[in-house]
């Protein structure tokens, strides 16, 4: 009973400034409208070609941005107003959905038109995501920094439950259209937001070189082995672990023969998963501990990846992908956590843009190689490769964990 109380009051603590709250709000919907669009564009794509390999192709591809451009991303979220880089960037998403909707409802859509916007957005996101982590502590005081953190992810995956099972049912009952326009729509409260939200931000001081700026970043790194391991962690996980997502069709569609609102289901469940771990993230109202948790889900996560991946039952995929979905988000929320409080505040944009290379920039290798496996030898096989790199890792990761939470200790105390 205390500790629930406590979960409580670190959300009213949250949810009591309304810059926040309106933020919270305008960012869920616009994330499910996102997911609606992600899910419609992959049944698209698969209904246009037919092909695992371009499947796992288009994911690479508008992933791998984030592989080039997210340490970049890092400098400018530390040289500039995040507030401004949001705006621009929430601008080009909504220019992307009105192209995307346009070239679909005229008939002149294809693989290619679809490749060429996933690299753009991609290119976008890259920046974006960045941008909208390192922005959460002018929003709220630095004691509800953790919660916030968790809060954030637990409406990102959140997001993941609702739009891809509103995306099944639309696509099943009208079109890939349908679901496109929604996300146009999502996309507008959450512009005209941070267009006029008051600006909090501090002028900010760039250094005379953008190169200085990221290798600052590059050393603090290096030398802090709980960061270094951590951020190789997410890496791992995201290229042999999660590019599983990017041939979901095929596991709906051949194997578990539940179509397009399998499909949403499927993932739906694997949201559902991450809310419940981001939740109990936020139920902490310490850091410490946090490190056990990402250990032991390390190996937990790979061990329920190799059931889903050889199951011929839906319901046991779909209780597979609800475990994988709440173990990985204790890895990639609790290690963004750390990460942001074991980095100091003027590199904290760098450290984010590290972090958001190795979450999103390694899915598109792994899109690819999963997706190239997947034409070779089959679903099962690819996914259980990934599975099993996954489990050797984390067990490693769990024989180093005692060593690593003694060093986080130094630097927790030493930013204190």
């Amino acid at each position: 009973m205390p500790e629930k109380n406590v979960y409580f009051k670190n959300i009213s603590r949250l949810f009591q400034h309304e810059i926040y709250r309106t933020y919270f709000v305008y960012q869920l919907f616009s994330y499910v409208g996102t997911w609606i669009q992600s899910t419609a564009m992959s049944w698209l794509i698969y209904k246009l070609t037919n092909s695992a390999f371009f499947l796992g192709f288009v994911g690479f591809a508008g992933s791998l941005p984030a592989l080039l451009f997210a340490p970049l991303s890092g400098v400018i979220s530390d040289q500039f107003k995040k507030r401004e880089v949001l705006l621009i960037t929430q601008i080009l998403c909504l220019l992307q959905v009105v192209i995307l909707s346009i070239l679909y409802f005229t008939h002149l859509i294809n693989k290619w038109h679809i490749l060429f916007l996933a690299v753009f957005i991609g290119v976008v996101n890259s920046f974006d995501v960045t941008a909208r982590l390192a922005f959460i502590p002018f929003l709220v005081s630095r004691n509800g920094l953790i919660n916030a953190i968790a809060l954030n992810s637990s409406m990102f995956n959140a997001a993941r439950i609702i739009g891809p099972s509103i995306a099944g049912i639309l696509i099943a009952s009208f079109n890939e259209g349908f679901c496109f326009l929604i996300n146009l729509v999502s996309y507008l409260p959450i512009v005209f937001f941070i267009n006029r939200m008051p600006d909090n931000e501090q002028p900010i001081k760039r250094s005379i070189s953008p190169l200085f700026h990221l290798n600052e970043g590059v050393k603090f790194v290096l030398s802090n082995p709980p960061v270094k391991m951590l951020l190789i962690l997410v890496g791992v996980f995201s290229f042999f672990g999660m590019s599983y997502a990017s041939i979901m069709p095929i596991f709906s569609d051949q194997i578990l023969h539940s179509g397009a609102k399998g499909l949403g289901y499927l993932m739906g469940c694997s949201g559902i998963g991450a809310v419940c771990g981001g939740i109990y993230l936020a139920n902490r109202s310490v850091i410490y501990g946090v490190k056990k948790m990402i250990a032991f889900c390390s190996v937990l996560f790979p061990l329920c990846l190799l059931v889903f991946s050889f199951s011929k039952s839906f319901y046991l995929s779909a209780f597979s992908l609800l475990i994988t979905g709440f173990c990985f988000m204790i890895i990639n929320a609790g290690s963004n956590t750390l990460l942001q409080s074991m980095s100091p505040d003027s590199l904290r944009g760098r450290i984010i843009g590290f972090y958001s290379m190795m979450f999103m920039g390694m899915f598109p290798l792994g899109s690819l190689t999963v997706g190239f496996l997947a034409h070779n030898f089959g679903a099962p096989i690819a996914v259980s490769a990934g599975a099993i790199i996954c489990l050797i890792f984390g067990l490693y990761f769990c024989l180093i964990e005692p060593k690593l939470s003694k060093e986080s200790k130094i630097l927790f105390e030493a930013k204190a």
